[in-house]
């Protein structure tokens, strides 16, 4: 077979209650405005002109940066019994939208079970991120593109059997982010306006990589969506199964669904003999087998979680299910019966079980709420207790956590990063993985051009600083165990075009980062569903129910939302890895991946920046690589439209445009089959020491083995400072000077991001030393050595391929 030559492809806030003020929103232009953000611009001056002149508004801030916090709808009494209709102002479905919540306010509102905005949940409910007698707050639903003839929206909601509620005040809640000016970034085409910015992609087609011993893109492990099998109709599986995608991962919530219960039945109920103690015989009498899931699905690995522990052994409203400290044992026990039970009856449960969702925030864990508790100590301790339990009775079950909301560790001085370093430390003996989610916020399309405003995501560098500090962290201490990231996504509602586009970039932004950490992660699971029975028109399912069609199924009743192009833009991805560079564009800025399979190609891009780009693919196909085709997949947005594009036929003279924030997949199919002839093995050495802040000079040591065989090198330097990288970062490698600051590091008001350095090998040592000087302001997240020898591959594996 003939061999294939090495390729280049120039590829503390006071809240004050005033009244509404006129808005001083400049003159409308519509230039460069998509159909969908005229109307909700307008909808936007509709808000603060005309809605909420009647009504009570409470503000943050003042002057120029003060934000709309809430608008109150009612003040009038309600008082509830049995089944509820609250009717909303005229006007409100218009400017829903804008903000995140509804809110009620009253007396003994836990008695209230889910709540349905009418019509725009579809008949499903909308999520609860609080339920207290005085407080019950939920996300709005995901609302269609604004217009003024709208139907009106109606809160409807069940009070439990012989109980009552009062309801004293609803309002919408914006947490304090909704401004007087209206935001047109996500409504334009980013970087229609510039020229294409042209892009170097240098592919190895000589040698695969191997990183940390993975050279299998191990599709198994990244392309997954969030469900457990069988919790769907088999025709949305069979559908997944067609695209080469799995279920990954969903929460398992104890007291709805054991205690409550979803159906006629026994239910669990609290031991007689042991108060707070749930009475396990109920396991039994009951089967607990998974649901039943379609062949392809019956033997693979997913992830579940274990929340709303019951009632009777938890705080009382507060925490969804928060287990008591004296009940710890009793939840644990609960939870190992549980999942013992499942593998009993049904044989088979998930191979990962999740402890308690999102524990890190106090919505989660109401151990964070009191200042006389020890809360992440706890956490770390109901953690062990559980892994313990259910280690005893199903020993291959592997437990972890805490399962992480909001990975914003810098806060407070990275004292958030110290809680989860300390829960690692407090776990290292039980856990078997650590668990986290990461949601690009709202607002966050056109990430680049906010960087100068507070841009705090995660996809320009801070999920890199991020995972690289938690792992030097567990290289430290002898703790180094895989993670899960069993949620990410955007937090974005609406289903208009660029609602949907939100999600969808970041959905392949997560994954293509995600799957290039091979040795780092064992699952990644994005908040994507093929259909939500509980809430169709969420904006995350990749179809909803046609017209008079049930919520749950089948497939054939439902219409493919925009949502399902990640399916088909990913659907037959994978191979083993080829080598692959990136020049001309700042390296936050692009993630690229090769793959080969036979003599197919395969290159995603993903280019995070607000500029469009042009890869040269006449440098990809000249000589000696003839007699192949070449096609490119796109998934972008433009004009207003999210559009999908199969298979576009590129010609030798062609360059491959990637759009902002598009994610494209290039196929090249050869006439021979790839085959190399070595393996670039990647490796990473880490530095003791995670979020050093510069406050003077600091030394930094790495040890290396192998040196002599190592033929490439990087410096990888995690930073964080707020007004970025003004001043050059300066210290030394081995006594020779370095001094670093590229670019785009000095455009962030708050900057999180590695800075990488090429090293000379010759420099190398057994014994390294970085040392860095004094940087006012700039904190230390990490600093690693990333290095790569080239190994020949033996005869036979060299055919093999």
């Amino acid at each position: 077979m003939k061999r294939l030559a090495g390729l280049l492809l120039c590829l503390a806030f006071s809240p004050s209650h005033l009244n509404a003020q006129t808005s001083t929103a400049p003159a409308i232009v519509n230039a460069g405005l998509s159909e969908e953000g005229i109307a909700r611009r307008d909808a936007h001056q509709y808000l603060f002109d005309s809605f909420v002149q009647d009504k009570q508004v409470r503000y943050r801030g003042e002057g120029d940066h003060r934000t709309i916090e809430e608008v109150v709808l009612s003040s009038e009494k309600h008082e509830l019994s049995g089944e509820i209709a609250i009717e909303l102002p005229k006007g409100s479905s218009r400017v829903a939208s804008l903000f995140k919540y509804i809110i009620l306010r009253g007396e003994n509102l836990t008695s209230l079970g889910g709540i349905d905005v009418a019509p725009y949940t579809g008949g499903g409910t909308v999520e609860r991120s609080a339920q207290e007698p005085e407080l019950y707050r939920v996300k709005l639903p995901a609302m269609p593109v604004p217009s003024d003839d709208m139907p009106a929206m109606v809160i409807r909601t069940t009070c439990a059997d012989g109980q009552t509620a009062v309801v004293t005040e609803v309002a919408f809640n914006a947490s304090g982010r909704l401004p007087n000016t209206f935001d047109e970034i996500p409504y334009r085409t980013l970087g229609a306006d510039q020229p294409r910015l042209p892009v170097s992609v240098k592919v190895d087609l000589q040698n695969e990589l191997s990183i940390a011993g993975h050279i299998d893109l191990e599709r198994e492990k990244f392309f997954r969506y969030y469900a457990a099998p069988g919790t769907s109709d088999k025709s949305f599986e069979q559908w997944a199964a067609s695209k080469n995608f799995r279920p990954g991962r969903q929460i398992s919530k104890l007291h709805p669904g054991l205690v409550i219960g979803y159906g006629p039945g026994e239910k669990l109920k609290e031991n007689p003999n042991r108060k707070g103690a749930a009475d396990l015989s109920f396991f039994e009498r009951n089967d607990s087998s998974p649901s039943k899931t379609i062949e392809a699905f019956e033997d693979i690995d997913y992830a579940m979680c274990l929340n709303d522990y019951p009632e009777f052994m938890s705080v009382e409203h507060v925490g969804r299910g928060t287990p008591l400290v004296e009940h710890f044992g009793d939840a644990a026990e609960l939870a190992a019966s549980y999942i013992a039970d499942q593998l009993h009856d049904g044989g088979r449960t998930a191979a990962w079980w999740e402890v308690k969702n999102e524990s890190t925030i106090k919505a989660e864990w109401d151990y964070h709420w009191k200042k006389e508790y020890d809360s992440w100590k706890l956490l770390a301790d109901f953690h062990n207790q559980v892994a313990q339990a259910v280690h005893q009775k199903t020993p291959d079950v592997k437990v972890g956590g805490p399962t992480s909301a909001w990975m914003q560790l810098h806060v407070n001085d990275f004292s958030l990063y110290r809680d989860q370093a300390r829960f690692m430390d407090l776990t290292n003996e039980d856990l078997d993985f650590y668990s986290h989610h990461f949601y690009e916020d709202t607002g966050t399309l056109g990430a680049w051009e906010r960087r100068k405003t507070g841009y705090s995501g995660y996809l320009l560098g801070r999920l890199e600083a991020t995972l690289d500090m938690l792992r030097s962290h567990m290289e430290s201490t002898n703790n180094v165990k895989p993670m899960l990231i069993t949620e990410c996504g955007s937090l974005q509602p609406g289903r208009g075009a660029a609602d949907h586009w939100l999600r969808l970039r970041s959905f392949s932004a997560f994954t293509h980062k995600f799957m290039n950490r091979p040795h780092q992660l064992d699952l990644s699971v994005p908040f994507i569903f093929t259909n939500m029975h509980w809430n169709p028109f969420s904006g995350n399912a990749a179809f909803v129910p046609g017209e008079g069609a049930s919520n749950r199924g089948p497939l054939d009743d439902f219409v493919a939302t925009p949502v399902s192009n990640y399916f088909e833009l990913w659907k037959d991805f994978g191979g083993r890895r080829l080598p692959v560079r990136v020049d001309g564009i700042a390296s936050v800025g692009m993630d690229a991946t090769a793959v080969y399979t036979g003599n197919r190609l395969q290159i995603a891009l993903t280019n995070m920046t607000s500029r469009q780009l042009a890869v040269k693919l006449s440098d990809l196909i000249g000589e000696p690589l003839g007699g192949q085709t070449v096609t490119q997949r796109r998934l972008r947005y433009d004009n207003g439209h999210v559009v999908y594009e199969e298979a576009l036929p590129r010609s030798a003279t062609a360059t491959i445009p990637i759009d902002a924030e598009e994610t494209t997949v290039l196929t090249v199919d050869f006439a021979a089959d790839v085959q190399p002839t070595g393996t670039r093995q990647r490796n990473f050495i880490f530095a003791t020491g995670t979020a050093v802040a510069l406050d003077e000079p600091k030394t930094f040591d790495l040890t290396l083995a192998d040196r002599p065989k190592i033929t490439m090198a990087t410096l990888v330097i995690g930073v964080h400072r707020n007004d970025g990288l003004r001043e050059p970062l300066v210290g030394s490698w081995n006594g020779r000077p370095i001094r670093v600051q590229p670019d785009w590091s000095a455009e962030f008001r708050q900057m999180m991001a590695p800075l990488e350095i090429p090293i000379d090998p010759a420099q190398l040592q057994d014994q390294n030393e970085l040392q860095l000087e004094t940087h006012e302001g700039l904190t230390v997240t990490s600093v690693q050595l990333r290095v790569e020898t080239l190994q020949a591959k033996s005869p036979e594996h060299a055919s093999a391929n």
